[in-house]
Formats: structure tokens, C-alpha cells, sequence
């Protein structure tokens, strides 16, 4: 009776490669090893790109390239995470450029409004990041969240204020409807400061479209009627009152 050929294990079919595989193993190791001393390979440049509001220095200074470590073992995700904590930096990518350059390409962000608590005032990007105080007069619109919420450059706000008044503008803005200042009143009701002056009490935001298409068409007549109204109250949709100056 024959016996059955037993099938060669994967050691034994790889044996006769192990000389050439040793060969390679040593060869990259000696190739990392030099690559890891060789002085030609520690950075002389490092190029900056795609900034506009945040200085080159700054950048520089953030992202703490070591002069004496070769690119190749240079922490290009640390890299990164020091220049994205700069607040006004968004996305940024890090590259390696042989012989002996790194390369950071950065997206910045927008400001998009300010946020005022208390007597603290600072601009924000659409996300709610807080990206540096506010030191001279701006055309952003204004989101006062009420006092006791800590503005620190770099920190994304989570307040349920902010988020809400955030949602009311972009309501707004998406029907053309640009305010000046949005805030909640003492029972969370959103109460918006158009340009011209005029208030607009409107309440919860759970009706808010149907308040705002209602808003419109009342400052439309208001408009041509030339009347001095300093604030509608929308609160009740059903029954809007009219304060005049």
C-alpha cells in the first residue's frame, strides 16, 4: 500500500529563500540605518503653503521641525497635530521631500461670526471654533450667548445656546434674511436684531419657518406704508403684535 506524499510545509517551500531573504532584510536595515544618520537627510527647507491670516513664523514655530533628525524620522503626524492647534488652522497635510526638504500644505478657516458672552467677544468659524478675539468693529453677525461660557482661542463651543443661535442664522441666511445680532431671551425664545434696527421676538425654533415667511411679508408692508415699528413679536404666530418707536 502507498503511502500518501505528504504536501512540503510553508518553512520548507521558503528554505530555499532564506539566504536571499537574510540578504534583503540586512541590506533595508543598513539602507534605515543610514537614512537615520546620513546628514544630507536632516531638513534644510521646510516650505509653508496655503497660508493667508496665520504668519509662516507662526507655523514654523508650531510645528518644531528637529534641525538634526533626518526627514525620514521625522514624526510627520505630530508635525501636524502641533500646527492644526493653531485655532485659525483646519486641515493640514505634512510631506517628506527628499533630499532634505518638508513641505506644509495648510487649509485655514473663515471667520463667520462673532460670539459674545458676557463681556468677552470673539470670532468663530462656521464649526464654532474660536479663532481670536474680537479687537476691531466687524460686519459679522453677532451671537450673544449669554454670560458664564469660557471663549478660548482654539476650543470648538458646544453650548446649547450657540448651536441654536448658529441654526437660526443659517435659517435666516438661506431665505436672505441677514440679521445683525441673534440672543435668547430669559425663557430660550430667539429674539433677532435685523441692521435696520427692527427686533424680531420669535420664540421657540420649532415653527421658525413658518414665523420668518410671516416676518417677511409684515416688514414688507411696514416697508411700504413707511411706518416706525421698532419690533415684531411673533411669539404667537396666530396673533403678531406690533411695537412701534
Amino acid at each position: 500500500m502507498k503511502r500518501k506524499r505528504r504536501k512540503p510545509t510553508a518553512a520548507a517551500r521558503i528554505r530555499p529563500f532564506w539566504l536571499p531573504i537574510g540578504f534583503a532584510v540586512a541590506l533595508l536595515a543598513g539602507a534605515l540605518a543610514f537614512a537615520a544618520v546620513y546628514p544630507g537627510f536632516e531638513p534644510k527647507r521646510v516650505v509653508v503653503s496655503g497660508n493667508s491670516r496665520v504668519s509662516r513664523q507662526e507655523i514654523l514655530a508650531r510645528a518644531a521641525v528637529a534641525p538634526h533628525l533626518t526627514i525620514w524620522l521625522q514624526n510627520t503626524g505630530a508635525i501636524a497635530q502641533r500646527v492644526a492647534a493653531i485655532p485659525y488652522i483646519d486641515v493640514v497635510h505634512v510631506r517628506r521631500i527628499p533630499p532634505a526638504t518638508i513641505r506644509i500644505v495648510v487649509t485655514e478657516r473663515a471667520p463667520f461670526a462673532v460670539v459674545r458672552s458676557g463681556y468677552d467677544a470673539v470670532i468663530v468659524d462656521r464649526t464654532l471654533r474660536v479663532l481670536e478675539p474680537v479687537e476691531d468693529e466687524n460686519t459679522l453677525p453677532v451671537l450673544d450667548i449669554g454670560p458664564g461660557i469660557a471663549l478660548t482661542p482654539g476650543a470648538v463651543l458646544r453650548s446649547s445656546a450657540a448651536v441654536a443661535l448658529r441654526a437660526a442664522y443659517e435659517t435666516m441666511a438661506s431665505r436672505q434674511m441677514m440679521p445683525a445680532q441673534l440672543a435668547l431671551d430669559r425663557y430660550g425664545g430667539l429674539v433677532v436684531t435685523m441692521h435696520s434696527g427692527l427686533r424680531l421676538m420669535l420664540g421657540g425654533q420649532n415653527d421658525l419657518a413658518q414665523k420668518l415667511t410671516l416676518a417677511d411679508a409684515i416688514v414688507s408692508q411696514i416697508v411700504t406704508q413707511r411706518r416706525r415699528v421698532a419690533a415684531i413679536d411673533l411669539r404667537a404666530p396666530s396673533a403678531p403684535v406690533l411695537v412701534y418707536r
